[in-house]
């Protein structure tokens, strides 16, 4: 007799007296396990039952499983299986979370900082040593250099995006004139920079980690390509998505130059900017012969060639401002084409570039919120170097 056991037999009486009829309804011989409860027990230990469940949830679409068997034989040596790791949690994730993942498992032993190759190293910025500056990447104006700039990349997208930025820069007719220079591009690492990847949002990354190269550096504003998101400018830091053109980068550099966006600013900036009397290169904040003289001679530009076109800059706050030409321009639309008068504009920002703010003041304002008064005493004077007014103010009143 076989020994076959079946869970589910049931005995129902037959039309004749003491027969029963045995039905077996849908009964299953219980001799084995769930084939998927063995193959995820065999995953524990053996690489190819783990990368057999990856490929499964792979073909299943499931995504995220199939990212955790990927890892698993991984973990278990499996040199394929960190290969589609790292790809597919780069299509799920990002680039950043990619390589945080490998760092904690080579921290945590778990894999061999060796089985991840050159390119793979580069690609998520994993350079292996501490920010390194990549010879021959500058850039230097035969105008001479009143402003310099120190590029910054955390991912070789960066580094390949800034080759490409500073061959469209010196092939532009307008800004290969102007005094401007970059440095060799600075490689980081992008763990450390930290470079946020949210589309929709403005890129945010951990600048301090640049403190050192700040106070060491011979400039006064970063270029820093990295990250995913919306590009900006801020306490001299120009910050670039990697996938950035040469029209978002003169955008942005304009507001180095003290352009200001002609479309509608977050409430609190617009407060904060939007006063009648108050004009900046390219917007006044009232339509008054007053203001308007007052942004001429603080120009230096003569009677005739403006024509105050109503803006949408300070929408959120209700005052109207205006802009001091007539057609939309690159602070509105930035692939749009320059006006000459704001050409004039960026040439005039460029011949006092002691009035635009250098990075080192804003880092000095991040050591002064560390209470760190020795760094920022000597970030400080760097900033005051560059004939920053604030920056000597704030030495003179120390």
């Amino acid at each position: 007799m076989s020994s076959i056991r079946f869970g589910c037999i049931i005995r129902l009486k037959s039309q004749l007296a003491g027969f029963f009829a045995l039905l077996l309804l849908g009964c299953t011989p219980q001799t084995q396990p769930d084939r998927q409860q063995q193959l995820m027990l065999q995953a524990t230990t053996e690489p190819a039952a783990a990368m057999q469940l990856a490929r499964q949830r792979l073909a299943g679409n499931e995504l995220t499983d199939a990212l955790r068997w990927f890892r698993q034989a991984a973990s278990l040596g499996d040199t394929d299986g960190l290969n589609h790791a790292i790809q597919l949690q780069q299509r799920l994730e990002g680039r950043l979370a990619t390589a945080k993942w490998l760092e904690q498992q080579a921290a945590n032993e778990q894999l061999n900082p060796a089985a991840i190759n050159s390119e793979q190293r580069a690609t998520l910025g994993l350079w292996r040593s501490a920010p390194v500056a990549v010879a021959a990447s500058g850039y230097q104006a035969t105008t001479g250099c009143n402003l310099t700039i120190q590029p910054v990349a955390s991912q070789q997208a960066g580094v390949g995006r800034w080759q490409h930025l500073k061959a469209a820069w010196a092939a532009d007719g307008l800004l290969s004139q102007l005094p401007v220079c970059f440095k060799d591009l600075l490689k980081v690492n992008a763990t450390e920079l930290n470079c946020s990847e949210q589309a929709g949002t403005r890129i945010q990354c951990d600048y301090p980690v640049l403190t050192e190269q700040v106070v060491a550096g011979e400039f006064s504003q970063l270029l820093i390509i990295a990250g995913q998101g919306v590009a900006s400018y801020n306490n001299g830091i120009i910050q670039l998505p990697d996938t950035a053109s040469l029209a978002l980068l003169q955008h942005e550099f304009m507001h180095v130059l003290g352009f200001i966006d002609e479309y509608p600013l977050a409430k609190a900036a617009a407060a904060q900017l939007c006063q009648p009397g108050n004009y900046v290169a390219n917007l006044l904040f009232d339509n008054s012969p007053a203001t308007l003289a007052a942004w001429r001679q603080h120009w230096h530009l003569p009677v005739g060639g403006v024509e105050l076109t109503a803006v949408n800059t300070c929408q959120e706050t209700g005052q109207q401002a205006y802009r001091v030409v007539a057609k939309i321009n690159p602070m509105e639309s930035y692939q749009t084409a320059m006006p000459e008068l704001y050409q004039q504009l960026m040439v005039r920002a460029l011949s006092n570039p002691e009035n635009i703010m250098p990075v080192q003041y804003y880092f000095a304002y991040l050591a002064r919120q560390q209470q760190a008064w020795q760094q920022w005493h000597t970030l400080m004077q760097l900033a005051a170097g560059h004939g920053y007014d604030d920056a000597v103010n704030a030495l003179q009143h120390l």
